[in-house]
């Protein structure tokens, strides 16, 4: 299965991917994937990331055809033909490698030693092999795709498109309750209902990874803005946003755009943020070991914006992960039910990691986050970069930011993972990441 965290058959699926294993093919599907994947070898290469789009906007994760047991979700699919399009048209362009593309091979790595070794059967090793490709073509498509801004602003103008037609559909699932994609399979027919608000959700695995998806789109659309070329679409673009994280009715979304707000607007004091972050860090210490009674975590518990969050069992889960230190930091754990109630739903991306892997990949993991905001930092530090190259920077650090932000309250699965990826992969080939000449580095994102 396509994810970040790779379903294992002996590990509790998430909400809402819990149909893997079954061919499941409606022929709206099929044609959409057949449409897709024709699109994909013929567009013009500027444009090869717009069925990719299409598919994880319109077309549920759960559609997948299963052989030898081995899923072949239509993501998974799609990516095989585009693989094939760039190494048949010879489109593989030289990539200077740094750290953070090394730390995404060892985190693949990692991801299948561990898991074999934490289920010992061949279903597993092979679960966690098909994860760990999936991640490294999707995040070396977009590493060979993204070699200036104007790449990222390109394939962000495609998300924005297919924005405007994802959030009518939210619309007319807000006032129907029913999810038109409900009839392809993969997502629930009726929609979701917490404390009183319908959830939507459309295409998307879940509505709280939807609302993330979109909400972690936003700084990409303000980069179209700052070129210079006007912000009326920018600004149509994040209003499209904005209303499709309202219908998913969940606080994580939006934490995560508050959060974004208050890192983009951090750009008119830049030259003050590494203050910022240890004063941050030190009011954290300080409220952990001087002013709560519980552990700061459990701030966790204390976020309900939009009713019937459940912030609690998020507190309880991290408490138990530390608690629980010496069952998973070998190479994870099989279950965590017995953890506490309801704490079989691993609601933390952090705690996936190190349940799924062990210390080995929750240090990996930790690694490539720090490495992608490193890049950041250092681009911000290099004044003959140009100023639009920072601002460059600073909407990655953002976009960042705003996914760790959401990895504190909810585990990566099916579409989001794409995005995540490729928001490394843009980070990697547009800032400084360590492990790669300066130099080179600028000089090949000004190619």
């Amino acid at each position: 299965m396509l994810a970040f965290l790779p379903q294992d058959p002996d590990i509790p699926a998430q909400a809402g991917a819990d149909f893997g294993g079954t061919t499941q093919i409606h022929p709206m599907g099929a044609a959409a994937l057949a449409a897709t994947a024709a699109l994909a070898l013929v567009v013009p290469r500027r444009w090869m990331a717009l069925p990719l789009i299409v598919l994880l906007c319109f077309i549920p994760a759960g559609q997948r055809v299963v052989v030898a047991t081995i899923d072949f979700q239509f993501v998974r699919v799609l990516m095989m033909v585009l693989w094939a399009r760039v190494l048949i048209r010879r489109e593989l362009r030289p990539v200077l490698w740094n750290h953070l593309d090394r730390a995404m091979v060892v985190w693949a790595t990692v991801s299948v030693i561990t898991g074999t070794l934490l289920g010992m059967t061949l279903t597993i090793f092979v679960n966690r092999l098909g994860g760990a490709i999936d991640g490294l073509m999707v995040y070396f498509f977009f590493r060979n795709l993204i070699q200036n801004h104007d790449d990222l602003i390109r394939i962000a103008k495609q998300f924005l498109y297919c924005g405007f037609a994802v959030a009518l559909f939210f619309v007319v699932e807000k006032r129907t309750g029913r999810n038109l994609f409900g009839v392809l399979g993969g997502v629930p027919e009726f929609t979701d209902m917490r404390g009183g608000r319908l959830r939507c959700q459309g295409a998307f695995a879940h509505a709280i990874l939807a609302g993330c998806f979109w909400g972690a789109l936003i700084p990409f659309y303000a980069l179209d803005g700052w070129r210079g070329r006007g912000w009326r679409l920018p600004l149509f673009g994040t209003s499209a946003a904005v209303l499709i994280v309202a219908l998913c009715a969940s606080s994580t979304p939006v934490m995560a755009i508050v959060f974004g707000l208050g890192a983009g607007s951090l750009w008119f004091v830049r030259g003050a943020t590494r203050w910022l972050r240890w004063l941050v860090i030190l009011w954290l210490c300080v409220l952990h070991f001087v002013m709560m009674k519980q552990p700061v975590w459990h701030l966790l518990a204390r976020i309900d914006l939009v009713g019937g969050s459940t912030g609690w069992h998020r507190f309880h889960l991290v408490d138990k992960f530390f608690d629980r230190f010496d069952e998973w930091y070998l190479y994870g754990v099989l279950q965590t039910g017995h953890w506490g109630p309801g704490l079989h739903d691993v609601t933390n991306q952090f705690v996936a990691e190190g349940v799924s892997g062990g210390l080995a990949r929750f240090l990996v993991f930790a690694w490539i986050v720090w490495l992608a905001f490193a890049g950041v930092s250092r681009s911000m530090r290099l004044p003959e970069s140009g100023r639009f190259y920072q601002i460059t920077a600073w909407s990655l650090g953002t976009a960042l930011f705003m996914h760790c932000m959401n990895f504190i309250a909810v585990t990566y699965f099916e579409q989001i993972v794409v995005l995540w990826q490729m928001t490394l992969a843009a980070t990697a080939s547009l800032t400084l990441v360590p492990g790669a000449s300066p130099a080179r580095q600028l000089a090949q994102f000004q190619t």
